[in-house]
């Protein structure tokens, strides 16, 4: 009786007077065992509720929302636990900005920045199982045709940007093909071969008739972007709270590094966390940014390169030069018997080539106790081989000046004091230590 109650009430609202509104029985069958009538108000509600909501983003989008029992399967369920939609909501005041930009250069429907969550819950570091990278999910070869390349150094299909770019390309030419916006989301995700395929061998044109004759992963696909387009729009509604991030996303501008630099450098140079650096600059691999590239940064480390270009080429150099240390300690290590250098670079984590670089080394052979100077990190520990000080403390005494201390040692320059002890000014107070490198 309650079933048929439910399904009046329903027919009077005129909601199954749309083809588009299928609704769960199921979930009317539980009703049965409530004798609690307002619990029975609040399913029908709650259901009113999604198409009302779904048909404001009908009316301001090009994409057809509809909501059925699938969709409103797939809202229900991202409702259980809403930590990703609260994720996505912090993430969002970053990427969507750029995700709209780019959609809108190209006249494409906003509400397709919503995908990116279906794709990758926006990690632009995102990696499936058959190898497609980045916030759109991107396959080499797809990629590399839509202008992203992959080197050692670079996987520009992890750049926010130029991924969302290639992206908006992709819809364009999926939107030639099929003509309809549910089509080409199922094509994105399935590939436009097999979606034509079935379009022939099936004679159907519209996505929620072809569903049944398509893979499983295609048939929830659609359904998840409806129902992450809903919530991430109708948040408030749910009390879904925004996660917070300690990572700075506003006020970003970009500076071009015309020398290579690692991640730790260009943080202890500008004062930006790695974590930071690492989110605003996903591309870049094993954290090492190559020379000549656009580096993202907060707007306030990006001024302050740019006002001291030449200060921070030095301390670059410096670094490289293993004249400034960070992250690191220089030991010797003495070449034991059965040593080579491809053992001794795993050993220490270092390369062979940095190895033969910083020894001045014109082949591999080595001899039983060479002298090697090693850089390696400060958290490695040795233990059976020699350490030794990367600096040593100079007392300042009276009437000393920094140029009186760098005649002192060879291959020691006033700026290498300076730049080691982070001093502002040359005048130095009589007592004072500082350190002097050992070269």
């Amino acid at each position: 009786m309650l079933r048929l109650i439910i399904f009046s009430l329903l027919f009077s609202q005129n909601i199954l007077g749309s083809t588009s509104f299928k609704y769960n029985f199921s979930l009317i069958d539980s009703v049965q065992f409530i004798s609690d009538s307002a619990k029975t108000d609040s399913i029908l509600s709650e259901a009113l509720d999604f198409k009302k909501a779904l048909q404001v983003l009908n009316d301001k989008s090009q994409i057809t929302y509809e909501l059925n029992t699938y969709v409103e399967s797939s809202i229900n369920k991202y409702l259980i636990n809403t930590s990703l939609i609260s994720r996505m909501l912090g993430l969002a005041k970053y990427y969507f900005p750029i995700f709209e930009s780019s959609l809108d250069k190209y006249d494409l429907p906003l509400e397709l920045k919503y995908l990116a969550i279906v794709e990758s819950a926006l990690n632009p570091r995102a990696k499936s199982r058959s190898g497609a990278r980045g916030l759109w999910q991107f396959m080499y070869p797809t990629g590399k045709e839509y202008g992203l390349n992959v080197t050692s150094y670079v996987d520009e299909r992890l750049d926010p940007l130029k991924s969302t770019e290639a992206a908006c390309k992709y819809f364009i030419k999926l939107f030639d093909t099929f003509g309809d916006w549910n089509l080409v989301l199922a094509a994105y995700n399935a590939g436009p071969g097999y979606i034509q395929r079935k379009i022939y061998s099936t004679g159907l044109n519209n996505y929620w008739e072809l569903r049944p004759y398509i893979r499983k992963e295609t048939r929830g696909y659609i359904p998840k972007f409806m129902a992450i387009s809903y919530l991430m729009e109708n948040y408030e509604t749910h009390n879904i709270k925004i996660k917070k991030y300690n990572v700075i996303f506003e006020n970003i501008d970009t500076v071009l590094l015309k020398q290579q630099v690692q991640y730790n450098v260009l943080s202890e140079l500008l004062c930006v966390s790695d974590q930071t650096i690492s989110y605003l600059n996903p591309s870049f691999k094993n954290k090492i940014i190559p020379k000549n590239s656009f580096v993202y940064l907060p707007e306030f480390a990006a001024n302050d390169y740019l006002l001291n270009t030449d200060a921070c080429s030095k301390f670059i150099s410096s670094v490289a030069n293993k004249e400034i240390l960070i992250d690191e300690k220089r030991i010797l290590y003495y070449v034991e018997p059965g040593d080579y250098l491809g053992k001794i670079s795993r050993r220490f984590d270092v390369n062979i080539f940095q190895i033969k670089n910083w020894n001045k080394l014109k082949s591999s052979k080595l001899n039983i106790g060479d002298k090697l100077v090693l850089y390696v990190r400060d958290d490695i520990e040795i233990k059976d081989n020699k350490i030794i000080n990367t600096h040593h403390e100079y007392i300042v005494r009276k009437g000393d000046t920094l140029w009186d201390i760098a005649k002192k040692y060879k291959g020691l320059s006033v700026y290498k004091i300076k730049i080691v002890n982070n001093l502002k000014s040359d005048n130095l107070k009589p007592g004072s230590k500082i350190l002097i490198p050992i070269t």
